[in-house]
């Protein structure tokens, strides 16, 4: 039912030099810095890698990708796009083998191709049609824009010709992580302050061994509790969480692999034709075929391991989470913040009155209202910036041997020394007068007293069961929750009115949406506006770098957009709840736009409505789009080890410390280089991702068994490398006790779900009878109820209430940690 037109391997095409390298196989920069230039390091890697490529093609010379231009004819004169990759479809005369239909273009659309096919394809070898050989050559135009989200993703269906791609894909980034690992090595023993300054401290119980790799041993010998001790309990969980996806993908990818895998290759009828990297994989099983049952059956597996090994883990860290509650500073674990507080009560002695009826006066120790200090911060802001600006004028005058000639001048301001010298002391005189007043003015109500305050009690009891009252039947007035850290609080949220924290958050949940619907139509236009610019000589690298800029900067800094907005729009207390509330939003956009984008088309909005409308064409879609992408996360895969290395080299914290130190000394440039972006380097965003590389490992393990070791080998390297980055060379940050932790599992029961409702359209449709599909489909209900079963078997945000009367206080740091009054009012 299908003939072939002949082709001929021609020579390999030019690879440009400055090609990154999420560029050359068509892949998102997901997980990408956005300083690009160690990517460029690894673009280098792939043009003296260009003979590997030749090797693959002489090895396997059926796997070589056409150009567009070749098709495959079918019995009845449709034509195929993509030939060496058979598709079973579902016709008006039933089901038969087909190739992927081709859709009529216009005549300036056949001459071009997308974006994303044409950065995938650089570097493979091109082919003329048999019978054209001798047809004049047709001028190159430059490719056209993306035609739908996966295009802009750069997420191709799988086409035979991937398996070299991916063997030279494989080779590459393992030589690009040893060439930045050995980099790391370098760096950390010359610069010690940048890379292992919590040794220095004696943050870490333990030291590095002196051997060339005891920064390895000594990061996979740190116990989770050791680091929950050195560096907060949720980064220590972010630990274990890599350790959990290890366990799992163990599990599961034995199986799958070693029987699962086989199984495809033997007794799937070679659907896959020539695609030799889908020979493990579902697409090598003919529709029809008994495997299904065993499909149906390995569904309800991958479940119950998942489910089997999160209720394990979280009952593992109930004992980290009781024990880190119960070491609290005595300050935190005593105070509740109070929000809402009617105008009568706005002032430290009535708000300590009302709670002394509540808990008679003897239990309350001190309670204390925010204030309006926007004026007094004004002239804070002013004093650093001066202080600032006099070192580095100093700094500059101390470089000339402080010449009398050499003194730095201003036409405006004069001597520049005098000036600032003297700015400080008039905005430092200011600030005392602006806290004499404020503090005299907090003794009546209202005024400087706004909505919000602090109550502290003497016995811990007495707070937990404050927490648990009702005071008012307003549920505006009088809300009381446990606070963050007094480091940590955000006083400016703390001091927005009720109404005002109403309307910011609704705008806010508006620019979200915004964000949402635009992000691909963005990708796109920047995508089309790159690609009408020519570099001059430049234009060779530029051609690499332009196919997916759109995407790298949506990409890169979708993390700091929704970080500005929540921080603009949303009253968030403490900058760690900022990063709960990152961590949620980004997970969401990264399902949508990563592990579904196949399914999204070219209209994201319809996608969302059929998401919670249509729930059968929702299988149905995911289905039919979903399994056609797994060689594009074998590679996405592969890709995050490198980025993982590349994060080893701190390299924009070395930027800064470099820069820093020729104004001050190594101690204080080190501190001023930290820490990391925390829009993208944060505990929010990190944990994100990761959950998301384990979702695409539980959610597309099945289709392609291969993918479930490569999953595990990546976290291994996250369990490597953040086992040395986060407690040795990354300041501590402020600790919320586990809270990401039980996000990223939630977040586990998220893909699964999908996993379970896309595999259920997977047998449904191929599957000679509907036995598969019904076997499998309750997997979903299961898991629904497993979630709501997970979410009140566990209450871990509070100690039980009677280990709080009954339990020992030796734990509780007394003396560590400052009160809750505001920091320029001290």
């Amino acid at each position: 039912s299908r003939a072939r037109l002949g082709a001929k391997p021609t020579e390999p095409r030019p690879l440009p030099l400055g090609l990154p390298l999420v560029n050359f196989w068509g892949l998102p920069a997901m997980a990408a810095p956005r300083w690009l230039s160690p990517i460029l390091v690894v673009s280098a890697l792939q043009v003296f890698l260009m003979p590997l490529r030749e090797v693959c093609a002489q090895k396997f010379p059926d796997a070589v990708l056409e150009d567009d231009a070749q098709r495959c004819l079918l019995d009845d004169g449709e034509c195929a796009d993509e030939p060496g990759h058979l598709d079973l479809m579902q016709t008006n005369k039933g089901k038969r083998l087909v190739a992927r239909p081709h859709v009529e273009k216009a005549p300036v659309e056949k001459a071009t191709e997308s974006v994303v096919k044409m950065v995938s394809r650089v570097g493979r070898q091109s082919v003329a049609l048999e019978g054209e050989q001798n047809a004049s050559a047709t001028p190159t135009k430059a490719p056209g824009p993306p035609k739908d989200a996966a295009a802009a993703s750069g997420v191709e269906g799988n086409t035979a010709g991937d398996l070299a791609a991916f063997i030279s894909a494989l080779v590459t980034n393992c030589i690009a992580v040893v060439v930045f690992i050995g980099i790391f090595m370098v760096l950390r023993i010359r610069f010690p302050l940048i890379y292992s300054n919590n040794v220095l401290k004696g943050l870490v119980p333990s030291t590095l061994p002196g051997e060339r790799f005891g920064w390895a041993k000594a990061a996979l010998r740190l116990s989770t509790d050791e680091a929950a001790e050195a560096i907060g309990l949720d980064n220590a969980m972010l630990l274990e969480f890599c350790n959990l996806c290890m366990r799992i993908l163990t599990s599961i990818g034995i199986p799958l692999f070693f029987i699962l895998g086989p199984l495809h290759l033997l007794f799937g009828g070679k659907a896959a034709g020539e695609d030799y990297l889908s020979y493990l994989s579902m697409g090598n099983v003919a529709s029809g075929s008994w495997l299904y049952w065993i499909h149906a059956v390995i569904v309800w597996f991958v479940v119950f391991i998942v489910q089997v090994n999160i209720y394990r883990a979280q009952r593992q860290f109930l004992p980290r989470r009781f024990k880190w509650l119960r070491s609290l500073p005595e300050v935190r674990a005593n105070t509740v913040l109070v929000e809402g507080i009617p105008e009568a009560y706005r002032s430290d002695a009535k708000l300590k009155a009302f709670f002394g009826k509540m808990f008679t006066g003897s239990k309350i120790k001190s309670a204390v209202v925010t204030k309006d200090t926007d004026r007094l911060c004004s002239l804070l802001e002013g004093t650093e910036a001066a202080k600032h600006a006099l070192v580095e004028v100093e700094s500059q005058w101390n470089a000339s041997n402080k010449d009398p000639k050499q003194r730095p001048t201003s036409r405006f301001h004069g001597d520049l020394i005098n000036f600032y010298t003297k700015q400080i002391e008039d905005a430092s005189k200011q600030a005392k007068e602006e806290v004499a007043r404020i503090k005299k003015e907090s003794a009546n109500l209202g005024g400087v007293n706004l909505w919000t305050g602090f109550v502290t009690f003497h016995d811990r009891s007495d707070a937990e069961m404050a927490l648990t009252l009702d005071y008012s039947v307003d549920m505006d007035e009088w809300v009381v929750m446990t606070p963050p850290e007094a480091s940590d609080l955000l006083w400016g949220d703390l001091k927005q009115s009720p109404t005002s924290q109403a309307l910011t958050e609704s705008i806010g949940y508006i620019l979200v949406a915004v964000l949402y619907i635009v992000y691909l139509p963005c990708v796109i236009g920047m995508t089309t506006i790159a690609g009408t610019i020519n570099m001059g000589p430049l234009q060779p690298i530029w051609a690499g770098l332009a196919p997916t800029l759109g995407l790298q900067f949506m990409v890169a800094f979708l993390p700091t957009f929704l970080i500005l907005i929540f921080r603009a729009f949303f009253t968030l207390r403490a900058d760690c709840w900022a990063q709960t509330k990152l961590q949620r939003w980004y997970f969401v956009f990264q399902v949508v736009f990563v592990i579904m984008v196949t399914a999204i088309g070219n209209n994201v909005l319809t996608f969302t409505q059929m998401l919670f409308t249509d729930p059968v064409g929702l299988t149905l879609l995911l289905a039919e789009k979903m399994p056609q992408a797994t060689h594009f996360y074998m590679n996405f895969l592969v890709l995050q080890w490198v980025t993982h290395c590349m994060n080893l080299l701190r390299y924009v914290n070395l930027s800064k410390f470099l820069a820093f130190r020729n104004l001050y000394d190594d101690d204080t440039a080190a501190a001023k280089s930290e820490p990391e972006d925390q829009d993208y380097y944060g505990l929010g965003s990190r944990s994100a991702r990761f959950t998301i590389n384990m979702c695409i490992g539980i959610i597309f393990s099945t289709l392609s068994p291969p993918i479930a070791p490569l999953c595990f080998i990546n976290f291994a390297v996250c369990r490597l490398i953040y086992g040395y980055l986060i407690p040795f060379a990354e300041t501590k940050k402020a600790d919320m006790g586990g809270v990401f932790w039980v996000c990223q599992l939630e977040h586990l029961f998220v893909g699964n779900i999908i996993y379970c409702i896309m595999m259920t359209g997977v047998l449904f449709s191929r599957a000679s009878t509907p036995g598969p599909a019904m076997l499998a489909g309750p997997s979903v209900l299961y898991v629904l109820w497993s979630l709501g079963r997970f979410k009140t078997a566990f209450l871990w945000e509070r100690l039980p209430f009677p280990e709080v009367v009954e339990g020992p206080t030796s734990a509780m740091k007394s003396s560590e940690g400052r009160g809750y009054g505001q920091p320029e009012l001290e």
